[in-house]
């Protein structure tokens, strides 16, 4: 369903209330460009925090957060108006973020440490994950749950499996047990995901997918909007080294319909010739391609988290509600994304079992 009318908050299945625009912290670790990362977004007016356990950094948002309550660094802001996201182990999230509860938590992955991506296993212990999540969920240490990085078939088993089964503990999920975890109930209700994060933007943009989440009332949350960074730069970063998963193979970078866009769009500040400038190559085109991709997103209905240490680049990727890309823009974004031809960036999870 496109939206040329972008929400503020979206409202998760359950009643919760998710900002539709957040900061994303992938890879970024030092404290102090933390500090300055969180307290520009939040005075940008960023409500979204995304982290996770295996990020290496939520000690030091915890750390930020609490020196910004603190000391009042953004007027009036309590806990209670951030919405913290986390994945992989609950105990040791609520530990290093030194907070009570976390919003929304997030299988990080549908496979499993140590077994290869066939092995049936994968199947079985991602439910089982999910079960340890549903106890937690239940116990109010989560207000929402949900996934990442799931396939179309990895979701639906998810979603239309037999309403019967029991709480299996799982400890890559829950860290050490707490109390009331251990004390929920064997049988309860099960709970559809409220998220789904996976990467999207318009060289991937899954369709199906996108629709199956819609359709079970499962927010869709973008991340790698930018196509780490080449969908936004003229001369593309090299790839990360990552693990095995990860796509570091040469890949196609800027969106020859970008140009055009940017004139389209922002020619209040772009010049009306034909061609970019240089310096306006240099200077507008990473900062505007990436507002019209994070808006391409919003407008398919994703939260979006785009990643920044710039303080102007954190304010510049909150600034996409004074825009709309009208539809005929949508689908020649949309076009980009070809059965075959589609470009993943990031993690690659359609081997899993």
């Amino acid at each position: 369903m496109l939206r040329m009318a972008v929400p503020r908050n979206y409202t998760l299945s359950n009643g919760i209330q998710m900002p539709s625009v957040g900061l994303g912290t992938y890879r970024v670790r030092d404290q102090a460009t933390l500090d300055t990362c969180v307290l520009e977004a939040l005075r940008a007016g960023y409500r979204l925090i995304d982290t996770a356990t295996v990020y290496r950094n939520e000690a030091a948002i915890g750390n930020s957060l609490k020196r910004i309550f603190e000391q009042n660094l953004v007027p009036g802001l309590t806990r209670q108006d951030i919405f913290l996201t986390s994945k992989l182990a609950v105990t040791d999230s609520l530990r290093n973020l030194q907070v009570d509860y976390i919003d929304l938590y997030l299988i990080h992955w549908p496979g499993t440490a140590r077994l290869k991506l066939p092995d049936p296993q994968n199947a079985i212990n991602r439910m089982e994950s999910w079960r340890a999540l549903e106890d937690l969920y239940h116990a109010k240490k989560l207000r929402a749950i949900g996934v990442s990085n799931y396939t179309l078939a990895h979701l639906a088993q998810l979603v239309e499996r037999p309403h019967n089964s029991h709480a299996t503990h799982h400890p890559s999920i829950q860290g050490s047990t707490t109390a009331a975890a251990a004390a929920a109930p064997l049988a309860r209700t099960m709970v559809i995901p409220h998220v789904h994060q996976f990467e999207m933007h318009p060289r991937l943009f899954q369709k199906q997918l996108v629709d199956y989440c819609q359709h079970h009332r499962i927010q869709v949350q973008a991340y790698s909007s930018l196509g780490e960074s080449r969908l936004v730069s003229l001369t593309p970063p090299p790839p990360p080294a990552m693990d095995s998963n990860y796509n570091t193979a040469p890949l196609p970078g800027a969106l020859d319909i970008m140009p055009g866009l940017i004139r389209k769009y922002f020619a209040h500040v772009t010049s009306t010739a034909s061609q970019l400038s240089e310096e306006e190559e240099k200077e507008e085109y990473p900062r505007r391609a990436a507002q019209i991709l994070l808006r391409w997103g919003l407008q398919h209905g994703a939260i979006v988290i785009p990643k920044s240490t710039h303080p102007e680049r954190i304010r510049n990727n909150f600034d996409l509600f004074s825009f709309a890309i009208d539809a005929q823009d949508m689908a020649a974004l949309d076009a980009y994304s070809v059965e075959g031809e589609r470009t993943r960036y990031c993690w690659d999870s359609t081997k899993v079992c």
